[in-house]
C-alpha cells in the first residue's frame, strides 16, 4: 500500500514538474516577466484547493473606508462599509492562473476574469455601484455622466508608486488585487484600478473591456460605445483609471521616465521662465480582453469633436513650443550682442573716436531693426500660442 502510494506521489510530482517546465518555457517565449505586468506570467502549475474552498466569512470585523474626490468642480464623498475578514478572504484567493491539460488559447481572458468574479455572498460592488449612481442622481447627472463619475472615483484612489516600482524591477513579490482588496487598501496600480472600474461599470449595465499595453506595462479599460466613435475601431472607448482628469475617449500621454500616464491639467502660458515639457510619448500596441456587451456610452458622440480638438491643440502646442523656445534663445543672444555694441559705442564716445563711433552707430541701428522684427515675430507667435493654450485649458474642463 505504501509503495503504491509513493509511486502515485512520484508520478504526480513528475507530471507537475513537466507542466511547470512547459509554463516557464511559454512565459519565456512570450517575453512575459511577472503576473502584475500587463500580460501575466505563468509561474508554476498548482491548484490552491485550500484557498478555493475557503468559505465566505461572517462579517465580524467591520471597517469604514472614506473616499473623497472631485468631478466637474463638485466635491463628492462616500463611506464604504467593508470587513477585515472579507479582505482576508480575497487576499487568500488564487492570484496565479492554474489549468489542466494544454494551455487554453483564452487563458489571459480567463486569468483577468478570475479577478472580476466576486463571491455570491459579497454585495460590495453592487452596493458601491448603487451608491455612486445615487450620488450622480442627486447631482442631476445622466447615465453617461455617472459613468464619468465612476471613472473619476477610481482615478482618485491613490496610485501605489512603490508597488509599481517593484513590478518594473521584477522583484516577483507583487500580485494583482481583487477589487475588494483595492477598496480596502485604498491604493493600487493600473491593473488593480482597471479591474475595479470594469466591475463597477458592468454592475451599472455597461459593456466593458480591459485594454492592455504589454510593452508599456500599462492597463486601462474600454467602455462600450458607438463603433464609429470608438478607440481603435474596437467598439469600446478608452478610459484611463490612474491619472486624474483624463476623460473617456481620450488616450493620455505616457511618461516613459516614470512609466505612468500623465494627468490632464491646465498648461501654463509662455513667459520668460517657461520650462521644457516632459518627454512624453503615446502608448504602444494594445490587446483587448474580457469584452462584454451592454449599455453603450453614447456621450462620446457629443464629446468626440471636443476630444479631436483637444488632440489637435496638443499637437499644435508640441510643435510651437520648441520653435518659440529657440526664438527666445536667439533673442537673448541678440540682446547680448546689442549690449556689447552699446558698450563699444560708449568706449568710442568717451575716447572721442568719432569715425569709429559713426561707423558703429549704423551697425547698431541696423541690428536694432533686426532685433525689433525678431521680437515682434516672437510676440505674435507667443500670442497665438497663448490663445491655443487658453482654448486647450477651456476644453479640458468641459
Amino acid at each position: 500500500m505504501l509503495a503504491n502510494w509513493l509511486k502515485k506521489i512520484g508520478v504526480i510530482l513528475i507530471e507537475v514538474a513537466l507542466i511547470a517546465g512547459a509554463l516557464l518555457f511559454i512565459a519565456e517565449k512570450k517575453g512575459i516577466q511577472h503576473l502584475d505586468q500587463v500580460a501575466p506570467a505563468l509561474q508554476q502549475k498548482f491548484f490552491n484547493q485550500q484557498a478555493a474552498e475557503i468559505p465566505f466569512p461572517t462579517l465580524s470585523q467591520p471597517v469604514v473606508k472614506k473616499f473623497a474626490w472631485e468631478y466637474k468642480g463638485v466635491k463628492y464623498d462616500l463611506n464604504l462599509n467593508l470587513d477585515k475578514a472579507v479582505y482576508s478572504y480575497y487576499s487568500s484567493q488564487p492570484k496565479s492562473y492554474a489549468y489542466s491539460g494544454e494551455l487554453p488559447q483564452n487563458w489571459e481572458d480567463d486569468y483577468y476574469g478570475m479577478f472580476l468574479k466576486s463571491n455570491s455572498n459579497d454585495q460590495t460592488i453592487p452596493n458601491l455601484a448603487a451608491d455612486l449612481q445615487a450620488l450622480g442622481k442627486k447631482h442631476n447627472l445622466n447615465d453617461d455622466q455617472i459613468a464619468d463619475l465612476v471613472l473619476s472615483f477610481v482615478q482618485s484612489i491613490e496610485y501605489d508608486d512603490a508597488k509599481a516600482q517593484n513590478i518594473l524591477d521584477k522583484t516577483g513579490k507583487e500580485r494583482m488585487l481583487y477589487p475588494y482588496e483595492l477598496l480596502y487598501q485604498q491604493k493600487g496600480v493600473c491593473s488593480d484600478k482597471s479591474l475595479l472600474a470594469v466591475a463597477i461599470l458592468r454592475q451599472l449595465g455597461y459593456g466593458a473591456a480591459i485594454f492592455t499595453y504589454e510593452q508599456d506595462n500599462h492597463m486601462a479599460i474600454g467602455i462600450q460605445c458607438p463603433q464609429s466613435s470608438s478607440t481603435y475601431g474596437s467598439g469600446y472607448c478608452y478610459a484611463e483609471t490612474t491619472a486624474v482628469g483624463n476623460k473617456i475617449g481620450i488616450i493620455p500621454d505616457f511618461d516613459p521616465a516614470s512609466n505612468k500616464t500623465v494627468a490632464i491639467k491646465e498648461l501654463p502660458t509662455l513667459d520668460s521662465s517657461q520650462v521644457e515639457r516632459q518627454n512624453l510619448q503615446q502608448l504602444g500596441q494594445v490587446t483587448i480582453f474580457q469584452k462584454t456587451s451592454g449599455k453603450q456610452y453614447v456621450e462620446i458622440v457629443q464629446t468626440k469633436q471636443i476630444a479631436n480638438e483637444i488632440d489637435g491643440l496638443k499637437k499644435t502646442i508640441d510643435v510651437m513650443l520648441p520653435q518659440l523656445q529657440l526664438q527666445q534663445k536667439n533673442i537673448s543672444s541678440e540682446e547680448k550682442q546689442l549690449n556689447d555694441l552699446k558698450n563699444q559705442l560708449g568706449t568710442y564716445q568717451q575716447g572721442q573716436n568719432i569715425e569709429k563711433y559713426n561707423s558703429m552707430v549704423k551697425k547698431y541701428n541696423d541690428f536694432i531693426e533686426t532685433y525689433k522684427n525678431d521680437v515682434k515675430n516672437y510676440n505674435d507667435k507667443a500670442g497665438l500660442y497663448n490663445k491655443t493654450i487658453a482654448r486647450y485649458n477651456v476644453l479640458i474642463k468641459q
